[in-house]
C-alpha cells in the first residue's frame, strides 16, 4: 500500500510490457526496480516495540546517566590517586583523552551518519571508564612487581610491558566481541549500548599504546619516579621492598636484598656463592653440607 513510484501513462502499454522512463541514473534506476520488485512479494510487517518519551523525560534520563557516569570517574580518579599516587595522574590524563577521543568520534557519526547517543549508549560510555581503568591497573601492577623483584623502574616498566600487553589484549578482545555479538543479535536500545562499548573498547587499546606505555616510559626516567620518591608509587615502603639494587654495583643492605644484592655481598665477604639462599625476600645463606650454616 506504499507508493513508491507514480509515473504518468503516455501511450498505449501494448503486449504487456511497460517501461519507466526519466532522469535515472544507473544506481537509482536499480533501486527503484529492487523496490518494484520487494513490494510484489506476500509479505506483511508487525510492530515489534514502540515507546515514546518526552523531551523533559528524555533530558532528564541523560542529565542523571552523565551525573552517575561523573560520579564514578571521580571515584576511579580518587582511587588512582591513593593506589598509585603520582602515578595515578597518568590515568587521568588517560581517561580524559579517551573520553575526548570518544566524544569526538560521536559528534562525527551524527554530523555524517546521522547517529544519535542513546540513554543505552551512556550506559556504554560509563561502563567503558571501568574497562579503560582496568587496564591501566594491570600495567601498573605489572611494573610493580617488577619493581618489587628488584629491577631498575626503567628495565621493569619494559619488562612489565611484555607480560601486561597480552592481558589487554586479551581483556579488550573479549569485551569487543560481546558488543559486536550484541550488536548484531540485539534490537533496539541494546544496540545503543553494544555500539558505545565496542568503540570505547578500540580507544581504549589506542590509548594504552599509543600514550599510557609512552608516558610511563618518559616517566620512569626522571630522578622523581627512577628514584622511589614517597610520592612516586614506587618507594619501597610502599611497596612492601625494603632493598634492592642500587645501581653502579651498589646494593643496599636492609634486611630484604634481590637475588643480585646478594650475591654481590657474598663475593665482597669472600662466602661462596653456592652457599646463598636464592629465595626472593630472604638474607640468609643455607648449608651445603660442608660448611657452617650461616
Amino acid at each position: 500500500g506504499l507508493v513508491i513510484s507514480a509515473p504518468t501513462t503516455n501511450e498505449r502499454i501494448a503486449g504487456g510490457k511497460a517501461s519507466i522512463s526519466g532522469n535515472f541514473t544507473q544506481q537509482t534506476a536499480g533501486d527503484l526496480a529492487n523496490q518494484l520488485k520487494y513490494g510484489a512479494l506476500p509479505l506483511s510487517f508487525r510492530k515489534d516495540t514502540e515507546q515514546q518519551v518526552s523531551a523533559l523525560l528524555g533530558k532528564e534520563q541523560l542529565q542523571r546517566g552523565l551525573l552517575a557516569g561523573a560520579i564514578g570517574l571521580l571515584l576511579v580518579i580518587l582511587y588512582s590517586l591513593l593506589q598509585y599516587r603520582a602515578l595515578g595522574i597518568v590515568t587521568v590524563f588517560s581517561l580524559g583523552i579517551a573520553g575526548v577521543i570518544a566524544y569526538g568520534l560521536i559528534v562525527l557519526l551524527g554530523w555524517r551518519q546521522g547517529y544519535r547517543l542513546s540513554l543505552p549508549g551512556v550506559v556504554g560510555l560509563i561502563v567503558a571508564i571501568g574497562i579503560t581503568a582496568d587496564s591501566f591497573i594491570v600495567f601498573f601492577e605489572r611494573v610493580r612487581d617488577e619493581v618489587r623483584d628488584g629491577k631498575q623502574l626503567a628495565t621493569a616498566v619494559e619488562h612489565a610491558w611484555l607480560r601486561a600487553r597480552r592481558t589487554i589484549l586479551a581483556s579488550d578482545t573479549v569485551s569487543f566481541l560481546a558488543a559486536l555479538v550484541l550488536y548484531l543479535l540485539a534490537v533496539g536500545g541494546v544496540r545503543g549500548f553494544a555500539f558505545t562499548l565496542g568503540l570505547t573498547t578500540v580507544i581504549d587499546v589506542l590509548v594504552v599504546f599509543m600514550f599510557t606505555k609512552p608516558m610511563v616510559v618518559l616517566l620512569a626516567r626522571t630522578r622523581f619516579f627512577g628514584n622511589g620518591h614517597k610520592l612516586s608509587g614506587f618507594d619501597a615502603e610502599h611497596l612492601g621492598r625494603q632493598a634492592g639494587y642500587a645501581g653502579r654495583g651498589r646494593v643496599r643492605t636492609p634486611s630484604s636484598q634481590t637475588i643480585a644484592g646478594r650475591r654481590e655481598a657474598a663475593r665482597k665477604n669472600g662466602t661462596p656463592q653456592d652457599t646463598v639462599d636464592d629465595t626472593p625476600g630472604t638474607g640468609t645463606r643455607q648449608p651445603t653440607g660442608t660448611g657452617r650454616d650461616a
